[in-house]
């Protein structure tokens, strides 16, 4: 299985798909809204929000992903530090797991900020500090999974561990830096494995 055929089937055939579908619904955008999923990987997402009937577009700097996607939504390669769009393009910008690995994570929130319509949402998703390889293999294990399922959940929480947890604290001063002013946070996801942030243009 390549890398590609392995990322499709944590999206659609684990619970990150249904992560996915909660965290789509969350984000609520307004009827018919303009929206970029930075880091989309596959294109799950972004084809979540155009059957919803929203105008979506998916961007991810892997061309393989896009290459290979056979989603719904329209997928472009590009980079969250420079995205390919003029100013004050969308009403919602959405990113999952993406700006926890950043090595500039205040370079990338400021160029989604420049990509906003005024009143425009950001809404992510990143690892909390609950996030644990201890923490997840204890989930794993009383709820019984096995295969792809434990194995996405156990990666995800060695990525969270190397690269740090998004706290409270964390999120809400990168996104006060980079111009944003905070709007939601809260723990997702089982026991809370997952930070949902959402803010707004100051």
């Amino acid at each position: 299985m390549n890398e590609f055929s392995d990322f499709l089937e944590i999206q659609t055939q684990t619970a990150w798909g249904r992560a996915l579908k909660e965290f789509a619904a969350w984000c609520s955008p307004p009827a018919g809204a303009r929206i970029l999923d930075a880091g989309c990987g596959p294109g799950l997402l972004p084809t979540l929000f155009g059957q919803a009937g929203h105008l979506s577009i998916g961007l991810d700097s892997d061309f393989s992903f896009l290459r290979q996607s056979q989603r719904a939504a329209f997928l472009l390669q590009g980079s969250i530090y420079q995205l390919p769009f003029t100013g004050h393009a969308f009403h919602l910008v959405t990113a999952t797991n993406l700006f926890f690995l950043l090595g500039d994570p205040l370079r990338a929130l400021r160029e989604c900020r420049r990509a906003l319509q005024p009143r425009g949402q950001l809404c992510l998703l990143n690892p909390s500090e609950r996030l644990t390889i201890q923490a997840a293999t204890e989930l794993a294990n009383l709820r019984g999974l096995d295969g792809k399922n434990r194995e996405s959940l156990l990666g995800w929480a060695r990525r969270a561990e190397k690269y740090g947890g998004w706290t409270e604290e964390k999120s809400t001063r990168l996104l006060r830096r980079a111009g944003f002013q905070p709007l939601e946070t809260t723990l997702r996801l089982g026991p809370g494995f997952a930070r949902f942030n959402r803010a707004t243009l100051v």
